[in-house]
C-alpha cells in the first residue's frame, strides 16, 4: 500500500477545517455535525478522526490557526512600514482591508467563535490568547512611539491597544451581519482621526 506523503495529508487536514469553517458558519457551532462537515469536504467521518478526534478539537483548531495567526500576519505586513505611526495606520488599512476584499469569511468565524466562547472554556482560552497576543503587538508599537517622542509622553500604550481591538472586533461583528452604519472606509479615517488626537503632542 503506498504511502500518503506528509504535504498529501495536510492538504486533507486543511480541507476538513475549511470544510468545518462553512458549515460552522452555515449552521452554528452547535447544530454542526461530524457528518456534515464530512459531506462537505468529501471525506469519510473515519478518515476526519484520523486528523482530529472531536467537532470541538476542529473548532479550537480553526480558532488557533485562523483566528490566531493575526498577530503573527499583522507583524510580518507592518514592521517594514515605517514609523510608529505609520505602522498603526497600516494596521488599520490591513483590518479594513481584509474584512472587505480579503478574508470576510474570518469575520463569520469570529463571530461563531465568540457565540461558543461563552459556553466552551478551551475556545475561549484560544479566542484571549489572540487578543492578548494582538494587545501585546499593538502596544509595542505606541510604546516605541513614545520612546521615540513621536506620540505624547502619557499615552497607555496597553488601554489604547485594548480599546482599539475591541473597536475592530466590534466592527467585525456588525460588518458581517450586514449592519449598514458600518462603512468601512469611514471608519477607518475616524479610527486614524481619533488615534492620531490621542497620540499626537499637541503642538
Amino acid at each position: 500500500m503506498p504511502r500518503v506523503s506528509a504535504e498529501h495529508k495536510e492538504q486533507r487536514r486543511q480541507a476538513i477545517l475549511d470544510a468545518a469553517m462553512a458549515v460552522f458558519i452555515g449552521k452554528g457551532y452547535q447544530l454542526a455535525t461530524i457528518d456534515d462537515i464530512s459531506n462537505r469536504c468529501g471525506l469519510s467521518v473515519g478518515a476526519i478522526y484520523r486528523y482530529f478526534h472531536n467537532k470541538g478539537e476542529i473548532m479550537l483548531t480553526l480558532v488557533e490557526e485562523r483566528l490566531g495567526r493575526t498577530p503573527e500576519l499583522f507583524a510580518r505586513l507592518t514592521e517594514t512600514a515605517g514609523d510608529p505611526w505609520e505602522q498603526l495606520v497600516h494596521c488599520v488599512g490591513l483590518f479594513t482591508s481584509a474584512l472587505r476584499v480579503r478574508h470576510p469569511v474570518t469575520g463569520r468565524l469570529l463571530l461563531a467563535t465568540l457565540g461558543e466562547a461563552v459556553q466552551d472554556g478551551e475556545v475561549r482560552r484560544g479566542l484571549q490568547g489572540r487578543f492578548g497576543a494582538l494587545v501585546s503587538y499593538i502596544s509595542s508599537i505606541i510604546r516605541d512611539g513614545v520612546a521615540q517622542g513621536l506620540f505624547r509622553a502619557d499615552a497607555d500604550p496597553a488601554a489604547l491597544a485594548t480599546l482599539l481591538l475591541c473597536t475592530a472586533d466590534g466592527v467585525a461583528v456588525y460588518w458581517v451581519i450586514d449592519t449598514p452604519e458600518v462603512d468601512l472606509r469611514t471608519l477607518r479615517t475616524a479610527t486614524l482621526a481619533m488615534l492620531r488626537a490621542y497620540l499626537m503632542p499637541k503642538e
